[in-house]
């Protein structure tokens, strides 16, 4: 067939189609044609109308809560134990957030730090001694718990030294049971005096920065306890004379005088040691300070002191004061 043939063929077959009311066209031949190449069709992702691709969710802020520091300022007489005791912290957490080497030496005026979570201490147990293979037998009085305004438990007492020595590095350990009788918290400190002479007694505080709640009865172990042998020709003794006592507004005051009773050596450093009783016994608080001296506290001489202190509960019914002479300035 002529090219001119098929031509009037093709426009006779669409007249005809139009007219019975019905257009079709035609589908192109499935395949390509011959010696085309074959285009791959694009896979799409199918999505509904109208809806945009999601985005990634922004970061979501959290603000970090900056506790509000409790700061302190040094006043004349104060001791970092004594101040621990005050705030229910521990005197190693004390140092390390003040980055304070020696504990004795204080600037009145100085600011200090007052740790309100402990994180960085995880007990007060760290450099103690190490137990002695049989204890001096020694007593524990006047055992009593507080809990303090942030949290913590603090576990004050007393030793008495029962032999006929004098004693030093007396480690006490409390230890925490629960009803069942298991072990639920265990710290350690030493007691506040450095030397203890026979029949005299020294106070102690143990300090629980995060005691279980479920806590039902303490123990309490004397750890390790050395007599003093040689030692005590390290001190010199002294004794307190007119010591009072009394309520002062939320705080006990204690004051009297020292005196050098040796015959001979003078004191280069004297250490006060003043513990609060209530009516049954039971140890409220206490307070060790070095006094100021002008030079050497020469044999039969006498210093004044006062301390001011924090205890727990309502005015103390008694108290005692301990002191301790030393032949070094250090």
């Amino acid at each position: 067939m002529s090219k001119t043939s098929a031509l009037i063929l093709s426009i006779l077959l669409a007249v005809t189609l139009t007219a019975c009311g019905q257009v079709i066209t035609p589908e192109p031949p499935a395949g390509p044609l011959p010696g085309e190449t074959p285009t791959p069709t694009p896979r799409i992702a199918a999505r509904p109308a109208g809806t945009a691709p999601p985005l990634p969710p922004a970061d979501t802020a959290t603000p970090t809560v900056s506790p509000t520091p409790i700061v302190y300022v040094v006043k004349s007489g104060d001791t970092l134990l004594g101040i621990a005791l005050e705030y229910g912290v521990s005197v190693e957490a004390l140092q390390a957030a003040n980055s304070i080497e020696d504990p004795r030496f204080l600037r009145v005026g100085q600011t200090l730090v007052i740790p309100t979570g402990e994180e960085e201490i995880s007990g007060s147990s760290g450099g103690l001694l190490l137990p002695t293979p049989t204890p001096v037998p020694l007593e524990v009085r006047g055992l009593a718990f507080y809990e303090t305004p942030v949290g913590s438990l603090w576990c004050l007492g007393e030793m008495v030294n029962t032999t006929a020595s004098s004693i030093t590095n007396v480690h006490v350990r409390a230890t925490l049971f629960d009803a069942a009788g298991q072990r639920v918290a265990e710290e350690d400190a030493f007691v506040a005096a450095d030397l203890t002479p026979p029949g005299e007694r020294s106070p102690f505080g143990i300090l629980f920065t995060d005691p279980p709640a479920g806590w039902a009865t303490p123990q309490i172990t004397i750890v390790r306890a050395d007599a003093a042998g040689e030692l005590a020709a390290s001190y010199v003794p002294l004794s307190v004379i007119e010591a009072e006592g009394r309520p002062s507004g939320p705080q006990f005051e204690v004051s009297g005088a020292v005196q050098n009773d040796s015959p001979d050596r003078p004191a280069y450093r004297v250490s006060v040691i003043a513990t609060t009783y209530d009516a049954e016994g039971l140890v409220t608080g206490f307070r060790q300070e070095t006094i100021e001296i002008e030079g050497p506290l020469a044999p039969g001489a006498a210093a004044p002191f006062t301390m001011l202190f924090d205890v727990h509960g309502d005015n103390p019914a008694d108290f005692d004061v301990i002191a301790l002479g030393y032949v070094s300035p250090e």
